[in-house]
């Protein structure tokens, strides 16, 4: 019977990946993959050698039911199938929910491959109470829609995680700051676990004041 391995890489530091990661790839018949580029700049770092041939996009844009039954016929004629993303862990922000339901409808076994993930990473080294928290991933592009998100945010009373692309860190420091008090304080981790690593606690005015206009690093954003 086949199995589809969702598996978690790296989010910026190539010994974060794991063993069983590697391990899982090089028996992999198949590798989805968000992009043909960052995959193979992974496989490179691990010293895994696959064939073209063995991978296929899995992105954003593999929307349309003739694409993934396509895939869905490949990977039944498999042994070992495995997802990875551009970084950390699959599904939470990217295509892979849609492959897990097609994967359930046809009755192929669906298993973790389980490893690093910017949220979890982010929580770890926080001092915030996170018996509960919301995690909202990204917010939406729309300026208006943003900050009415926003507002309904602010009244769970709970902390917030915010992932969003590098270059709308701006607009998404500037609404937590038009929606919440200018003093709320919140947890900017940028480039979590590379060399650029920075993890900062202070009010959103002083951080959107410094930080807004860094629009080539990844970011989780926590307000508490």
């Amino acid at each position: 019977m086949v199995t589809v391995y969702i598996a978690a890489r790296d989010i910026g530091n190539y010994k974060d990946n794991t063993e069983r990661l590697k391990e899982i790839l090089i028996e992999s018949d198949i590798i989805l993959v968000e992009s043909f580029r960052e995959a193979t700049t992974l496989f490179k770092a691990l010293d895994i050698k696959k064939d073209r041939e063995c991978l296929i996009e899995f992105s954003e844009h593999t929307k349309k039911a003739k694409d993934i039954d396509e895939i869905i016929t490949k990977i039944i004629n498999c042994k070992t199938v495995s997802l990875i993303s551009d970084c950390g862990t699959p599904v939470l922000e990217d295509p892979g929910r849609l492959l897990i339901e097609y994967c359930y409808s046809h009755n192929i076994r669906v298993r973790p491959v389980a490893g690093v993930s910017s949220v979890t990473a982010a929580i770890m080294c926080l001092p915030f109470n996170f018996k509960e928290f919301y995690y909202t991933g990204l917010l939406t592009r729309d300026d208006r829609e943003r900050e009415k998100k926003l507002s309904y945010l602010k009244r769970l009373n709970v902390p917030v995680i915010i992932l969003d692309t590098p270059y709308r860190l701006g607009k998404v420091l500037n609404a937590v700051k038009k929606v919440y008090s200018k003093d709320r304080q919140v947890a900017l981790c940028l480039d979590i676990t590379t060399d650029n690593e920075e993890i900062i606690i202070d009010e959103i005015s002083n951080i959107c004041a410094k930080y807004q206009d860094n629009k080539k690093r990844e970011f989780v954003l926590v307000i508490s």
